[in-house]
């Protein structure tokens, strides 16, 4: 573990399925577990609320905040702070929502969505352009998610990355950014597997019709300018990192090539580190 950043706290903005739970896991193999604040996944409202009234001696002993919340945290902070995040494609990301939903028993819109065909789901859930919305900070979370989004908001969004991000990936470039974060930040990932992963239980993009894809496009337009406007300024993004990301980037392959032991070993002491920072957390 490591904590090369003392006066500078990272706030890691997970995105709805963008690859942010195995990105969660591995921060929290990274920095000390009782400086990790993490948002619950499954009361993310109570969790985010509690968050945002920490007394500020709390918050100061944090150096890593992580969860489902919009941007916003450092205003609250008492020193400075810098946020990472991954976006993804929006169609991408929205399948894969709807079919995490439909396969996992425990969340809340499980049964419901059993009578939803995807196209149901992507045009009549409030829930769109999600990425923008968190990004862009705006009105009372999380009940702005179920709100109107528009040229503004998207405005918001793209200036708070240029602003105050010091990363943002791709999800479809994911290991890129760890590279990345092995730069900036220290990090480690000596080890690493893919959590919460839907690519089993759903069907490929291009398997669906044009017009299903061009449905859920459009109904998260903005998520797509957003997603866009990341995408095409990449390469700049990557470029001061020069030939130092290449070499780092070749490491990774070595911490994923894990045997079916030591797979299953990181796998629970994962989860014994996620519930201690959980419990943590909550208190």
């Amino acid at each position: 573990m490591n904590d090369p950043t003392p006066d500078r706290a990272i706030i890691f903005l997970h995105l709805p399925k963008c690859g942010g739970t195995t990105l969660n896991r591995i921060i929290e193999w990274e920095y000390p577990a009782m400086r990790i604040f993490s948002v619950d996944p499954s009361y993310f409202r109570w969790s985010h609320r509690k968050l945002m009234r920490l007394p500020p001696q709390r918050l100061a002993r944090v150096l890593v905040f992580k969860g489902h919340m919009p941007f916003g945290l450092h205003a609250r902070l008492t020193r400075p702070a810098t946020y990472i995040t991954f976006l993804r494609e929006p169609v991408e990301r929205v399948i894969s929502e709807y079919y995490s939903i439909l396969h996992h028993r425990l969340h809340p819109q499980h049964r419901r969505m059993q009578t939803l065909s995807l196209e149901e789901y992507a045009t009549g859930t409030p829930h769109h352009n999600v990425q923008t919305k968190l990004l862009s900070g705006r009105g009372d979370y999380p009940d702005f998610l179920a709100g109107d989004c528009n040229d503004e908001t998207l405005a918001l969004a793209k200036e708070n990355l240029a602003k105050h991000f010091t990363f943002v990936g791709l999800t479809e470039r994911f290991d890129e950014g760890l590279a990345a974060f092995k730069l900036l930040f220290g990090w480690n990932i000596a080890r690493y597997v893919h959590f919460n992963v839907t690519a089993s239980v759903r069907p490929k993009k291009d398997s669906l019709p044009a017009a299903t894809q061009a449905l859920i496009a459009e109904r998260n337009k903005y998520d797509v300018r957003l997603y866009e406007h990341v995408k095409c300024a990449y390469a700049d993004v990557l470029r001061p990192f020069g030939d130092r990301l290449r070499e780092e980037l070749e490491s990774i392959p070595s911490a994923k090539a894990l045997g079916r032991v030591a797979s299953a070993l990181y796998v629970t002491g994962s989860a014994v580190r996620k519930a201690i920072i959980r419990a943590h957390s909550a208190l």
